[in-house]
């Protein structure tokens, strides 16, 4: 099916354009009235000067067109004090104004120009003002009309002082009336005057109609990317926000949501292909009927509009009530769509379904509509990519989780078996042992324990990661948390030859969390701690505050610390650093794992400073609760 559109509305003829938006408008005529206070003293002015010079005028005629001009301009301004805004959006209003504006300043010009000469005046050229002010600011058949009423008017005063119906009143030099002008001469004047003054009108009116069709012009356009801006802002919102989500179902509701926003129409689909290429579902939809949503499957083979959507063809229709043109049309006829674009969701492409949109309105999808819903079409592709991958890890993490907690709980029960025959052996129940066979017996024990502690830990590991419900969180004191750490380590620190100090600080909160997850969080670290610290070393375990809502447990020691370059793996699962299997042989490689899951779960942090060969501090921030004492 052809790819159909509306077409955008071309650019107005350059005749309809205003010279003006109404703000500028009025910006300007206002600007012409302060200037026009100016014009009487003027006159004033240049009337005396004309007479210190030896001029012969006629002083009443020159002082009464300076008093006209202010009376004028007064009454002017009193009119644009009284107009309303709304007034003041209004052309023809506008315009109304600018005409009685051109009417008085030709008016109090024809008036000076008669009584200082007539076509023989200096201040004939004065004429062109009215014709300079109607071409800025006037459309171009009104300035055309204002050049041709200025030539019409100096016309017809020196006609009418050449066939003396009026009264001649010539500005020269010297005593008595001026001699008439050869009609000769004055026809040659007027031919240069009119000539000036249309010349000038034509160059004013174009270059000034040029100027301001480009004006508009660039008034649309950053309107256009005013648009574009806040689209494109809107759908970074939309990007953000869906990368942070992991569930595919909430990144298509809100991908539809802000789409269907952002393109301001009524809604947005989803339509996801099958994994054996045979089917499209709709998967996420935003403001679509019930009735439509129910009918999810589409077969692809019977549908050749979405096969050429995901062949990468864009589908657009401005009036989906002439007919049926893809399923569910009529579903999408009650709902009162009359326009709809599809396009494919890809990604690297890879077509993964079809985004699809409607609206009510006829012709509402233009190109530039197109070309932004493709790239929408592929920020959600990504979207939905990346949740399916954080989907698919999470089966994977889980499925793992399972597994390591079904091995290691099948294999605790025989090497727990394993150890009750070896006890009985050591023990010598089953007869006496020679030197070497009990030597033989102690390691097989100790490595027995070792697997065992170490399917213990992955049966930790295992439950913390794939029981769903959250620990059963309690106030701990530390004082408690203390002691009981105290007891356990006092005789392992005694006998390795370690300093282990725990110490309590008076104002120490007691400490939000489930209290075994707690104690085995402690008691991980600082076993770490006295076994990898050489004897005349020193251990501390220290609980503060900090701040209002945080407690800070800090096991510091002065052992054989961590090197840089293992720094980042340390809490991985099974590592142990090379210094660390240099001394100790034996170790499961997951008691810091563990400890990084608790304080996880309980959303605290953990820190580690370490420089090997110079010990290593853990430092543990979780949430404080409210003190038992009170």
């Amino acid at each position: 099916m052809p790819l159909t559109s509306s077409h955008t509305k071309p650019y107005p003829n350059a005749r309809s354009f205003p010279r003006f938006f109404p703000g500028e408008l009025k910006g300007r005529s206002l600007w012409f009235i302060r200037l026009r206070w100016g014009a009487p003293p003027a006159i004033v002015i240049a009337a005396g000067l004309a007479f210190l010079c030896g001029y012969r005028i006629n002083p009443a005629a020159v002082i009464a067109a300076a008093g006209l001009m202010l009376a004028g301009n007064t009454a002017l301004w009193g009119w644009s004090r009284q107009m309303t805004p709304d007034a003041w959006q209004r052309p023809e209003r506008l315009h109304h104004f600018i005409y009685w504006q051109l009417g008085l300043d030709f008016g109090v010009i024809l008036l000076l120009i008669h009584f200082t000469g007539g076509i023989h005046s200096p201040l004939l050229y004065l004429c062109l003002i009215p014709v300079l002010f109607s071409a800025s600011l006037l459309p171009r058949w009104p300035a055309w009309a204002v050049t041709f009423i200025v030539v019409a008017g100096v016309v017809l005063i020196t006609i009418g002082a050449h066939r003396e119906w009026i009264a001649q009143h010539p500005a020269i030099a010297g005593p008595g009336p001026g001699i008439p002008t050869p009609f000769a001469d004055m026809a040659l004047n007027l031919f240069f005057f009119a000539a000036t003054v249309s010349i000038t009108a034509f160059l004013s009116i174009t270059v000034m109609r040029v100027f301001f069709r480009r004006v508009q012009q660039l008034a649309v356009k950053s309107d256009s990317l005013a648009a574009y801006n806040q689209r494109f802002n809107a759908l970074f919102s939309m990007v953000k926000a869906i990368g942070a989500i992991r569930q595919l179902d909430r990144v298509l509701e809100t991908a539809t949501h802000d789409v269907a926003m952002v393109m301001n129409v009524k809604a947005i689909s989803v339509k996801l292909l099958s994994e054996d290429g045979k089917h499209l579902a709709y998967r996420g939809c935003y403001g679509l009927p019930p009735e439509f949503v129910k009918k999810r499957l589409i077969a692809v083979a019977e549908s050749p509009l979405n096969q050429r959507i995901m062949d990468g063809e864009p589908f657009v229709t401005g009036d989906l009530g002439q007919h049926e043109m893809f399923q569910f049309g009529e579903d999408l006829a009650f709902a009162r769509i009359r326009s709809v674009l599809f396009v494919p969701i890809a990604v690297e492409d890879r077509v993964m379904g079809v985004l699809g949109a409607y609206c009510i309105l006829a012709d509402r999808f233009t190109e530039t509509d197109i070309e932004f819903f493709r790239l929408a079409a592929g920020l959600v592709g990504i979207g939905i990519d990346n949740s399916r991958a954080y989907e698919a890890i999470e089966t994977f993490t889980a499925e793992r989780s399972r597994f390591m907690l079904r091995v290691a709980h099948n294999l605790r029960a025989p090497l727990a078996a394993v150890l009750s025959m070896l006890e009985l052996l050591r023990d010598q129940h089953l007869g006496a042992l020679n030197e070497g066979q009990a030597e033989y017996l102690r390691r097989v024990d100790r490595r027995t324990r070792t697997m065992l502690d170490m399917i213990n830990e992955l049966l930790t590991l295992s439950t913390s990661r794939t029981v769903q419900e959250k620990p059963e969180k309690k106030a701990l004191d530390a004082s408690w948390l203390a002691g009981r750490l105290e007891r356990t380590f006092h005789d392992e620190a005694a006998e390795r030859g370690v300093v282990l100090a725990i110490t309590v600080a008076d104002d120490t909160p007691v400490i939000m969390g489930d209290a075994e997850q707690i104690e085995q969080m402690l008691e991980n670290l600082t076993s770490n701690a006295v076994k990898y610290t050489p004897a005349g070393g020193r251990v501390t375990v220290s609980f503060s505050a900090s701040g209002t809502r945080m407690v800070t447990i800090t096991v510091s020691d002065s052992g054989i610390g961590i090197p840089e370059a293992e720094m980042p793996r340390l809490f991985t699962e099974f590592f142990r650093a090379a210094n660390a299997r240099e001394k100790e042989d034996l170790g499961t490689g997951l008691g810091l794992a563990i400890v990084k899951d608790i304080v996880d779960t309980h959303h605290g942090q953990i820190t580690v400073d370490s420089r090997e060969g110079r010990g290593t501090t853990f430092t543990v921030s979780l949430p404080a609760g409210e003190d038992l004492k009170k």
